[in-house]
């Protein structure tokens, strides 16, 4: 991260006029663009952890009293849970304050479901909304979206009604019942009754493009292909970018378009197309050496993976555990369960083979206590052969054979249908560029003697270039090198 100067910080007033247009054009993002203007404002705040009342009372002025709010949130994006938590206890007991404080603490990752509760039952009894809450916090969900309400879905179907109160609360009323669609559409999803997820995910996403809520939008249409592909529907993934790309174009997309171009290095490796991957790598990619951001756990996520295909597993598990504990404080029982996941992979494939099975003991642990069928069966081939192989060794008693079974048959559909997701990139593959040229002669279907007469060379020769490709691309025919190479993005 580059050094901030005195002079590139912002003024109050301008952090001000910012911080009133939240969840209009300044997002997320925006305001962790600008943190380090939002810290200089109350540099007497850093003095004393924590603060006193009084303390705070002196410095929120009127004028700075927006910029509090800046604050707060940025250390809560920069994984400073304990020392958000503690400003905020120290909030002078003013009504502004009041509600400043209950926003916050609903928000933010340690808030306790009692806490959260609690909030929500003062805002009914006062018949407040909450404004500006931004429910999928960029991210391609709205059950894991700013806080993980997994907990809740053994009593999405019973409580409709209420939940939907509830949420007009937080959220604009027209829009609560396709948002409660949404969450109990992805609770099925992960229960894996696929279908039943389908039918009320196909009415939802209507309602979300009826009101341009564009950023609901994208969590719904997420959803739909990861339907499609566990449905073994044939698809093109990378037409649900194109798609979500045109639907995002007016405000409000920067709020979620860097989780866009991850959804798209994502289903780039279902499909097998490392080239995608390795360019949003290059280019997109976040940088956990250098700016660590809580707002960036779904990309950390992708980044996970990409280390994986690339068998770079010290990397993969540096970044496992430096997440680990903010998402243990956070209660994110969704999330812990996939890194877990992930943790097991590359473990596994590093060749730590008991350490990865106690990665899988507690992913399996969770996923079976919360019905998380899905995020471990997503994985396909790469957590099936792993699976089958701890199964083989301990049993089925630990968790029970219809659990267990349940996760290897939608491990095998995915392994069936998406074989090349979070297959190893081959480090040996640089082909030269008479090598790609003369695949693409091959693809079109030119014999040896036509392409040694193109480029001017015996027979021979191009057999020699040939037995080269089918090396590199660890291939043992033609056919099998041309769909390599296709897989691979290199024609």
């Amino acid at each position: 991260m580059e050094q901030t100067t005195k002079k590139d910080l912002l003024p109050i007033e301008e952090l001000t006029k910012r911080m009133s247009r939240f969840s209009i054009d300044y997002f997320l993002v925006d305001a962790h663009r600008d943190r380090e203007s939002y810290y200089a404002v109350f540099p007497e705040l850093f003095q004393t952890i924590p603060p006193t009342p009084e303390q705070m009372t002196s410095l929120c002025t009127e004028e700075k009293f927006t910029c509090i709010c800046g604050l707060i949130l940025n250390l809560i994006m920069d994984g400073e849970l304990d020392k958000s938590q503690n400003f905020m206890k120290c909030f002078p007991k003013e009504k502004r304050f009041e509600f400043l404080y209950m926003g916050f603490t609903i928000v933010h990752p340690k808030v306790t479901w009692r806490e959260f509760i609690d909030i929500i039952d003062y805002f009914k009894k006062i018949n407040f909304q909450m404004p500006g809450l931004v429910v999928t916090a960029g991210r391609p969900s709205v059950l894991n979206g700013f806080n993980d309400f997994s907990r809740i879905g053994p009593f999405l179907q019973k409580n409709r009604d209420l939940f939907i109160e509830d949420l007009s609360h937080l959220y604009d009323k027209s829009l609560c019942p396709a948002i409660y669609n949404q969450c109990l559409a992805e609770y099925l999803y992960q229960q894996n009754k696929i279908m039943d997820a389908e039918l009320i995910l196909s009415r939802t996403i209507q309602e979300f493009n009826k009101d341009t809520e564009r950023r609901l939008l994208f969590a719904a249409s997420y959803l739909q292909a990861k339907i499609l592909i566990a449905q073994k529907k044939p698809t093109h993934l990378d037409s649900y970018i194109k798609n979500i790309r045109t639907l995002v174009k007016e405000i409000g997309h920067a709020e979620f378009s860097y989780n866009i171009n991850a959804a798209e290095a994502l289903f780039a490796m279902i499909e097998g197309n490392t080239q995608t991957v390795i360019n949003w790598f290059e280019n997109d990619a976040p940088d956990e050496y250098s700016d660590f951001c809580m707002l960036d756990s779904w990309r950390y996520f992708v980044k996970i993976r990409f280390y994986i295909i690339v068998k770079n597993y010290a990397a993969a598990l540096s970044l496992i555990e430096r997440m680990r504990p903010l998402l243990e404080q956070g209660k994110r029982h969704m999330d812990l369960c996939e890194l877990d996941v992930l943790n097991t992979i590359a473990l596994f494939r590093a060749n730590k083979k008991e350490i990865a099975f106690k990665a899988l003991t507690r992913s399996l642990r969770i996923a079976k206590h919360r019905q998380y069928y899905r995020i471990i069966a997503d994985e396909g081939e790469a957590i099936l052969s792993i699976l089958n192989l701890y199964i083989k060794e301990k049993g089925f008693d630990s968790f029970g054979k219809q659990f267990l079974t349940s996760l290897l048959e939608g491990a095998r559909n995915i392994s069936v249908n998406y074989p090349l997701y979070l297959k190893p990139i081959k480090n040996e593959l640089q082909l030269t560029d008479t090598e790609i040229d003369i695949l693409r002669f091959m693809e079109r279907g030119k014999t040896n003697d036509e392409i040694a007469d193109y480029f001017f060379i015996s027979t021979n020769t191009v057999k020699f270039h040939l037995k080269n490709i089918y090396s590199k691309l660890d291939v043992k025919n033609a056919t099998s090198a041309i769909w390599e190479a296709r897989t691979q993005g290199i024609i």
